[in-house]
């Protein structure tokens, strides 16, 4: 295949996923065919410079996904922050007869994100410039498809991104598995009385109410946590690697710094919130129904209150209606 061919067939690769972890996959599978590297990886790191995700190519076709345990050396440390310091977009380092090379893929004050390649040989002028305009290209296409993938008026995740969210938890690839003490959780917020609020002040000044509660969910939580605007006032968050207690804690968290939120004219906001435990045996369709129950009896009690669905099952208040895959026969 030609150059400008075998250039034109990744542009297509990059194009064509609607995903973007798929599409990092195809960044990585493109380099590994540009550049033959020892080793290629695309390493994101939170606000707080703490690595939070880590995808590499193996030597087969497949994808490593790590969320946690993330190794992350001095010497990448280094370069990395030199990367921030001089503002620069990409970095070379030679080292024991290796070369790697430090490409900004996405910077900002919630994550930046690099992709990382380590060489035999350092690249040639011509190889270098391939890279740089894929780079470039898969940049531009990253853009567009976050903008598909995100709610216009929060900017957090949309529903369709959601529904994909929870395929992804059932193949494994959204979440790492829990251990064995901690588990990963869905919940259900909605906003007490915000029709009121709608009817009251009209739907812009409800609109800087979703605004407002969508930005202390950002402040509340990490980039590890997925944050959805579900439709309406109705949100959802997916956590991963939590204790009860734990998830119970970051979810009032959010309830009390909701209370904070100080609109004129407008009385206190208040959150009501239902969660349960992600089981993946168990339909994701009866997981979004346990969470509901919940979220009910957050609003039949008072509201602005965080209601396990484990815990009014243990109280005899609602009956498990878990249903796994295991048991259902198919004719």
């Amino acid at each position: 295949m030609s150059i400008s061919n075998n250039i034109l067939h990744h542009i297509e690769n990059f194009t064509s996923q609607r995903d973007k972890e798929l599409l990092a996959f195809s960044l990585l599978k493109s380099i590994r065919e540009i550049l033959s590297p020892i080793r290629t990886s695309i390493l994101t790191l939170n606000g707080q410079d703490e690595p939070t995700m880590e995808i590499a190519l193996t030597n087969g076709e497949s994808c490593e996904y790590r969320y946690q345990d993330i190794s992350v050396s001095d010497s990448t440390r280094a370069s990395l922050d030199y990367i921030n310091t001089w503002h620069l977009d990409e970095l070379m380092k030679a080292h024991d007869d290796q070369y790697t090379s430090f490409h900004v893929l996405q910077q900002s004050r919630q994550q930046n994100q690099y992709l990382i390649i380590t060489l035999d040989n350092k690249p040639s002028r011509s190889e270098s410039y391939i890279v740089k305009g894929m780079l470039s290209i898969y940049g531009n296409f990253s853009s567009l498809l976050a903008e598909s993938q995100t709610d216009e008026l929060t900017g957090l995740m949309n529903r369709k991104t959601f529904e994909e969210s929870i395929v992804k938890l059932y193949q494994g690839t959204a979440f790492e598995e829990e251990s064995d003490l901690k588990s990963n959780w869905i919940a259900i917020i909605d906003l007490d009385h915000f029709k009121n609020i709608n009817d009251s002040a009209g739907h812009l000044y409800g609109d800087e109410v979703l605004i407002h509660v969508s930005r202390v969910m950002r402040q509340t939580f990490t980039q590890d946590d997925m944050l959805f605007r579900f439709g309406g006032e109705e949100f959802i968050i997916l956590m991963r690697n939590r204790t009860r207690s734990q998830c119970a804690e970051n979810l009032d968290k959010l309830r009390l710094n909701v209370q904070e939120i100080v609109m004129n004219n407008l009385d206190p906001i208040t959150i009501s919130i239902g969660v349960c435990e992600f089981q993946k045996d168990v339909f994701h369709v009866t997981l979004m129904d346990q969470a509901d129950q919940a979220l009910y009896y957050s609003k039949q009690n008072g509201r602005n209150r965080v209601t396990f669905y484990e815990e009014i099952v243990e109280a005899g208040l609602a009956k498990d209606n878990s249903v796994t895959h295991g048991d259902i026969d198919l004719f």
